[in-house]
């Protein structure tokens, strides 16, 4: 009964360790570094070219009205998941402390609200 117990406690710490790591599946993912006909002065991160999830991404982006698709490209990624932006769909714009933040999607939202100077830090900006 005991061994049961313990392996009850061990599948519970596992599973909300699966839960906790967010949208993406797993730990943030550092950005591709970019290439050098790619690269962007303000993140320093770069579209694969050719890569079907940034094409995904930039169909997604053209659905925001310009000045929105102009902000979400100019932060690229995700603070919360480091996904690209637009890569899960329509991005999500949010007022946190008053700064504009896009995250990937709605599943970000409460981890960014709970630490935002952790994530803010993340888009150097």
């Amino acid at each position: 009964m005991r061994r049961m117990t313990r392996f009850s406690g061990v599948v519970a710490t596992v599973l909300l360790a699966l839960v906790s790591v967010g949208c993406s599946g797993g730990p943030p993912k550092e950005p591709a570094p970019p290439t050098a006909d790619e690269g962007d002065a303000h993140t320093g991160h770069a579209h694969q070219a050719g890569d079907s999830q940034s094409e995904a991404a930039r169909a997604a982006l053209a659905g925001l009205v310009p000045s929105d698709r102009e902000s979400a490209e100019r932060q690229r990624i995700c603070p919360v998941s480091g996904e690209l932006l637009g890569s899960m769909g329509e991005p999500v714009k949010l007022d946190v402390q008053g700064r504009e933040v896009w995250i990937c999607c709605a599943g970000c939202e409460g981890t960014l609200r709970e630490n935002p100077e952790q994530y803010f830090a993340k888009l150097k900006e």
